[in-house]
């Protein structure tokens, strides 16, 4: 079990209660690719937070420390990422925050020796009205903007279910280049800028061509069009560990220098 430590301001009710709806939002949902959560405890100025501990630390470590991923093996991650999406969907939840790659609080996680990846931090996520996803269910900016999608920039049409797979498409890229989508741009108003002038984060020069078709499902423009959690999981891009029927291969985080998995674990304490 890991524990986070939250502080808190004398009688911050609105964060004790946002935190609380947090865990109630996920009680019932129980996925190998979703942290777990247990609850809370409060002492004096301080929230105790507890929740599933991923031994492997995040996926940030695994792939800047790597220079980006091997494909097949960002097929599976990739597959994975997408049950989770998926099972959030159907439970009426939109995460809202997914990203790998942005410190401090990244919120993909690896377990298992790193064959398994799991998704958490779902300070974000909220439920939506009904099963079908509509465009203008949720409204604001929320989110990491070099992950977001262009209808949650367009902040008076709204948000569903599509924006949380625009930053699936994201991580996919960061995956496989070690970096987070729009390196080339410092800030947000340059990323907003490409985003509304209708372009989308650059692809891998050595992408195979069905990892460059699963992208642009991703990233289309419209969240009409975009496609669904569970029409990507029938893609052939992520088909590899049905077809293969085999555990991942990959390399344990044992071989990431000490000083980047240092910071991984700050505000974790294993119990």
């Amino acid at each position: 079990m890991a524990m986070k430590v939250l502080p808190l301001q004398p009688n911050d009710h609105r964060s004790i209660k946002k935190v609380a709806n947090e865990l109630k939002t996920f009680e019932r949902i129980n996925h190998p690719n979703l942290v777990r959560y247990y609850g809370i405890e409060i002492h004096n100025d301080e929230m105790l937070m507890f929740m599933e501990y991923c031994d492997e630390g995040t996926l940030e470590a695994l792939a800047a420390s790597t220079e980006g991923l091997p494909e097949e093996i960002v097929r599976k991650y990739t597959r994975q990422l997408l049950s989770a999406v998926q099972t959030m969907h159907e439970n009426g939840i939109v995460h809202r925050d997914i990203k790998g790659f942005v410190m401090p609080e990244p919120n993909i996680f690896l377990a298992k020796e790193g064959n398994v990846l799991k998704l958490g931090d779902f300070g974000c996520a909220v439920r939506i009205r009904g099963l079908q996803t509509e465009v203008n269910e949720l409204s604001g900016i929320v989110g990491t903007h070099a992950y977001m999608a262009p209808e949650i920039f367009r902040s008076n049409e709204g948000h569903g279910r599509a924006a949380d797979i625009w930053s699936v498409g994201c991580v996919v890229i960061e995956m496989l280049t070690g970096k987070r989508p729009w390196p080339q741009y410092d800030s947000s108003v340059q990323i907003m800028f490409q985003v509304g002038c209708g372009k989308s984060p650059s692809f891998p020069e050595n992408l195979s061509e069905e990892g460059e078709i699963f992208l642009r499902h991703c990233f289309v423009h419209s969240p009409k069009d975009r496609a669904t959690a569970s029409s990507l999981l029938d893609h052939t891009f992520v088909k590899v560990e049905e077809e293969e029927n085999m555990s991942l291969p990959l390399f344990s985080l044992n071989s990431v220098p000490q000083a980047k998995r240092s910071r991984l674990f700050s505000n974790d304490i294993k119990t």
